[in-house]
C-alpha cells in the first residue's frame, strides 16, 4: 500500500505530466503575488476550481515553470485519510522537485477536508516561503471562517454563477460592436435562456432537460452537503421546505414570522429560532442573498426586513417556479452584487421604500448614494408607470440623487419629469455595461 508521500507525489506527477486544464476566461480575477493566502468562495458548482487554473496560466504566461506550482484537489481519493501532519510532505516534494526554488506555489483545493490545515498555511505565510491559493467548498470552508483560522492572513474572492456577459463568452458571442439585427435577435435569444436556467458554468451547453436534472442535483447538494452534513440538521424536511418557499418568493420582502406560517402550513414542524438559523445557513452558503433598507445609520438598516433573492434563477427553474419579471429583477440584484466583489468592493447595495412605494436598489460608494435603479419587465400599464416613476422620484428627492435608471425588458430612452432625467435601459443593453461607478 502507498505511503501518503508516495500518494501526494503521484497526484502532483499527474498534473504535472497533463498540465493546467482548459479554462475559460471569467470577469473576476486574482492576485498572483501577494504574501497572504488568496482564498476563494462561494456557492458549489460556480466554478471555483477553473478560476485557480485561471491563475496558473497567467504564473505560467509570466514565465513560471509548471514544476513550480504544485497543485493538490484533496477530495482526490488517493488522498483519502490525509492529516495535517501530511502536509508538510508537499513542501518536502517541492523543495525535491525544485532545489533553487526560494518561494513556493501552491493551490489547495478542498484543503477542509484535512483536519488542522490551517496551522499549515499560517507557517508558510509567516516564513514568507510560498503563495497559497485556497478553494473550499461552502460546507466547511467560508470565507469568514478562513479570516478566522488565518488571522487576517488571507484575501478572500466570492464567485458568483456567471455573469451575462460571461455566458455570452462562454456560448462563443462575440459583443462586438455595432450589434446588427440578426447579432441582437441571438443575444435575446440567449438572454431569454440566462433568464430561465441561469448562469451555473457546467450546464451552458446543456440541453433543457439535461440543464434542469442538473439544477436539481445542484440542490441536493447544497441541502445534503453544504448544509445537512456541516450543521448537522435534523429536520432535513423543515429545511427542504424552506427551500421551497423561498424559491417561490425570491426578489420580495419575507419575515420569518411569515416563512414559519408557510412552512407550518406544510405540515412540516419546526421552531421559529430553528427556522431562523437554518435561514442563516443557507445565508451563509450564498444560496440566499439578503438586501436590507437603506439607511443613512448602518444599525436601522441591519434591522431592517431583507428583500431575499437566491443566488442564481435556475434554481428556481429546476423546482418548477416561474414569473419572468422577479426573476429579472433577481438577475439585476446578483449582478450589482457581483460589480461590487468583483470590481469594487466599497460598493453597497439596498433597497428604499417610504410606505407609499418602493425603489428596488439603491446603490451607494462611500455612504454617498450614486444611482437608483428600478426593475419592471414591462411600463405598458399607466398605473404600474406612474408608480414605478413617482417612487423613483421621491427616492430621488430624498435621498438627493438624481442619476436614476430604470430597466425593462426592450423600453429604452431617456425622460425628463419634475425636473430630474430618467434613463430607460432594456435588460440586455444593462447586463452587457460594465460601467464603474
Amino acid at each position: 500500500m502507498a505511503t501518503m508521500m508516495e500518494a501526494l507525489e503521484e497526484v502532483i506527477a499527474e498534473f504535472h505530466e497533463f498540465g493546467v486544464p482548459e479554462a475559460k476566461e471569467r470577469e473576476l480575477t486574482l492576485p498572483l503575488n501577494v504574501d497572504v493566502a488568496v482564498s476563494v468562495y462561494g456557492l458549489r458548482r460556480t466554478g471555483k476550481t477553473h478560476l485557480l487554473y485561471l491563475a496558473m496560466r497567467k504564473l505560467i504566461e509570466n514565465g513560471l515553470p509548471i514544476k513550480r506550482i504544485f497543485y493538490v484537489n484533496f477530495e482526490d481519493e488517493r488522498l483519502a485519510g490525509i492529516s495535517a501532519r501530511d502536509l508538510s510532505t508537499i513542501v518536502q516534494l517541492y523543495y525535491k522537485h525544485n532545489p533553487d526554488a526560494d518561494v513556493m506555489y501552491l493551490f489547495l483545493d478542498e484543503v477542509q477536508v484535512v483536519e488542522g490545515w490551517e496551522m499549515f498555511v499560517r507557517r508558510l505565510l509567516e516564513g514568507k516561503r510560498a503563495r497559497v491559493f485556497i478553494t473550499g467548498s461552502s460546507s466547511k470552508l467560508l470565507s469568514r471562517e478562513i479570516a478566522t483560522s488565518l488571522r487576517g492572513r488571507t484575501l478572500g474572492f466570492r464567485l458568483f454563477p456567471l455573469s451575462f456577459r460571461e455566458f455570452l463568452t462562454f456560448k462563443g458571442f462575440e459583443l462586438k460592436k455595432p450589434l446588427t439585427e440578426r447579432k441582437r435577435g441571438i443575444l435575446l435569444r440567449l438572454l431569454e435562456e440566462y433568464i430561465e436556467y441561469g448562469g451555473f458554468p457546467g450546464i451552458v451547453d446543456y440541453s433543457p432537460p439535461l440543464k434542469i436534472r442538473t439544477l436539481q442535483e445542484y440542490l441536493n447538494l447544497i441541502v445534503y452537503r453544504d448544509l445537512v452534513e456541516r450543521y448537522g440538521i435534523e429536520k432535513v424536511s423543515a429545511l427542504k421546505a424552506l427551500i421551497r418557499i423561498l424559491v417561490r418568493n425570491f426578489a420580495r420582502k419575507i419575515s420569518i414570522r411569515k416563512l414559519h406560517s408557510l412552512v407550518s402550513s406544510t405540515g412540516t414542524k419546526i421552531s421559529r429560532p430553528t427556522l431562523a438559523e437554518y435561514l442563516s445557513y443557507l445565508e451563509d452558503v450564498g444560496f440566499v442573498l439578503p438586501l436590507r433598507k437603506y439607511h443613512p445609520s448602518d444599525v436601522e438598516s441591519l434591522r431592517s426586513q431583507p428583500k431575499l433573492y437566491i443566488a442564481d434563477v435556475g434554481l428556481a427553474t429546476a423546482l418548477g417556479v416561474g414569473d419572468t419579471g422577479y426573476r429579472i429583477e433577481n438577475i439585476v440584484a446578483v449582478e450589482l452584487l457581483r460589480r461590487k466583489h468583483y470590481f469594487e468592493p466599497r460598493l453597497e447595495v439596498h433597497y428604499w421604500e417610504d410606505g407609499r412605494g418602493e425603489v428596488d436598489f439603491v446603490v451607494s460608494l462611500g455612504g454617498k448614494v450614486r444611482e437608483l435603479v428600478q426593475v419592471s419587465y414591462a411600463l405598458d400599464e399607466p398605473q404600474t408607470r406612474e408608480r414605478e416613476l413617482r417612487a423613483l422620484l421621491r427616492a430621488s428627492k430624498t435621498l438627493n440623487c438624481r442619476n436614476l435608471t430604470i430597466i425593462t425588458w426592450e423600453e429604452e430612452g431617456v425622460e425628463e419629469i419634475d425636473g430630474r432625467r430618467i434613463r430607460f435601459l432594456p435588460l440586455w443593453r444593462w447586463l452587457i455595461e460594465r460601467t464603474p461607478l
